[in-house]
């Protein structure tokens, strides 16, 4: 009889869990999620074959010793883990500031749990926030801002 209760005790808390998780973090049917297939430079990488430019920042381009590597950095940051990726208009802070497209790249907020792949690049210094798109946002966490 205790093991019963415990297992439904245990299975309860699972589930609250779960819909907290979900509450405070959700997951949108636009999002992208997967592994990184390649990183194009600081500010762009790749999951399913979709270019996706990191909304909010600016990042030296490659080619550039700070820009190969902020390219570096965000290869370390992403390498063997799950990114979600929300596109600019499904709840970013880019939000009817930035279109949704810059060239073949989708401009989207990327996330690794609850860290922000840009402000992780800004508090680094590998890049700098674009104020004119993020409102700010990044300014907090430190670092330039364009």
């Amino acid at each position: 009889m205790k093991h019963s209760q415990d297992n439904s005790a245990n299975e309860m808390i699972r589930t609250i869990l779960i819909a907290l998780i979900l509450t405070v973090n959700p997951v949108k049917a636009a999002d992208i999620i997967g592994p990184v297939s390649h990183v194009r430079d600081g500010d762009t990488l790749v999951i399913k074959n979709q270019p996706i430019r990191l909304c909010g920042i600016d990042a030296p381009e490659r080619g550039l010793a700070a820009g190969d590597a902020a390219a570096e950095f965000l290869k370390r940051t992403t390498r063997n883990r799950t990114i979600r990726c929300t596109p600019v208009g499904e709840g970013t802070i880019c939000d009817g500031r930035s279109k949704h497209f810059q060239g073949d790249r989708l401009v989207a907020q990327c996330f690794h749990g609850f860290r922000d792949l840009a402000a992780s690049l800004v508090q680094s210094g590998h890049a700098c926030d674009w104020t004119h798109f993020s409102r700010g946002h990044y300014k907090i966490v430190g670092g330039c801002s364009r």
